[in-house]
């Protein structure tokens, strides 16, 4: 009988009576079979998956270079943050003609759907990002629980792994005993960065500069944290007024939905499992009048300062 087997693009196969492989037990690696894949990647306003959107996606139908792509730029609602910018070049002015996310939702959407196997770089965080556009439109996730996901970020840490023994070894070039002890991991750590500054051109650097190396969006992270309302991303002050951080009404003033026709919605908060002090807020508006629910608010949670907002 014909074996079909897979070539490394995952996508071609050939004919073999070649012997069939070893079982997974005797070490072997199982055969791809023929799939339809996609890979994707988004670039979005920002970081923050309950507000920030997604202003460019692009496609990919299999893994070689020459496969077909499609890429979608979308207009975003909200303006794109500066840090975001500078990463991967898009400006709003850039993206003034082109179709809304929601004009464009059906077509992604049979996309996906399509797909049997989905490929991206630390993918977590495009779906999230895909997702909660479904979501602010309206409209249901996209269905992934029967997609095989495959994340090659993932993938890499799972063949090069990156703990504190493999990262010695790297960067001072020996293994260390007393594993996982306090005394023995400290010690460890503060030889791994110093191997690691020499290693990356860092030494002699300023800290701050360092900071951003590992990670490139803490500025706009803690400028973004200063907003919130409470300790979480739910609601944030813009201005003088709080607005909601995330869903169907994402950037609406509270109070102001509090009393329009809307104010279901904060009766539905109230009822979810939502953090007390998003219940709490949502409750006060629907009791206060707009004006004496800010004054309240504000002598409860504190306003963000104007330069934060």
């Amino acid at each position: 009988m014909l074996r079909v087997e897979g070539t490394l693009s995952l996508l071609d196969w050939r004919e073999s009576s070649a012997p069939a492989p070893r079982s997974l037990a005797e070490g072997s690696a199982p055969i791809l079979q023929p799939a339809r894949i996609v890979v994707f990647d988004c670039e979005t306003t920002g970081t923050d998956r309950t507000r920030d959107q997604v202003i460019e996606l692009c496609v990919q139908h299999g893994l070689e270079d020459h496969a077909p792509s499609q890429v979608w730029r979308i207009k975003p609602q909200i303006d794109i943050h500066p840090g975001a910018q500078a990463v991967h070049g898009i400006a709003i002015e850039d993206l003034a003609a082109c179709p809304t996310f929601a004009d464009l939702a059906d077509q992604i959407a049979d996309v996906f759907a399509q797909a049997d196997v989905i490929v991206g770089y630390n993918l977590t965080f495009d779906i999230d990002m895909l997702q909660a556009e479904y979501a602010r439109i309206g409209r249901p996730w996209l269905e992934l629980s029967e997609k095989k996901i495959v994340d090659a970020y993932r993938l890499w840490q799972q063949f090069e792994p990156r703990s504190l023994q493999h990262a010695h070894q790297k960067f001072v070039g020996e293994g260390f005993a007393s594993a996982h002890t306090a005394s023995a991991d400290v010690a460890a750590t503060g030889r791994v960065l110093a191997g690691m500054l020499k290693h990356y051109g860092l030494a002699g650097a300023d800290w701050e500069h360092v900071a951003q190396k590992c990670d490139p969006q803490r500025a706009t992270m803690l400028a973004e944290r200063a907003s919130w309302v409470g300790p979480t991303r739910h609601l944030r002050w813009e201005g003088e007024v709080i607005v909601v951080g995330f869903g169907k009404y994402l950037n609406a003033p509270l109070h102001e939905l509090a009393a329009g026709p809307d104010r279901s919605f904060l009766r539905w908060v109230i009822e979810k499992d939502f953090p007390i002090h998003v219940s709490e807020l949502c409750r006060a508006a629907l009791d206060l009048p707009g004006e004496q629910f800010l004054a309240w608010a504000k002598d409860r949670y504190q306003a963000a300062p104007s330069a934060g907002c």
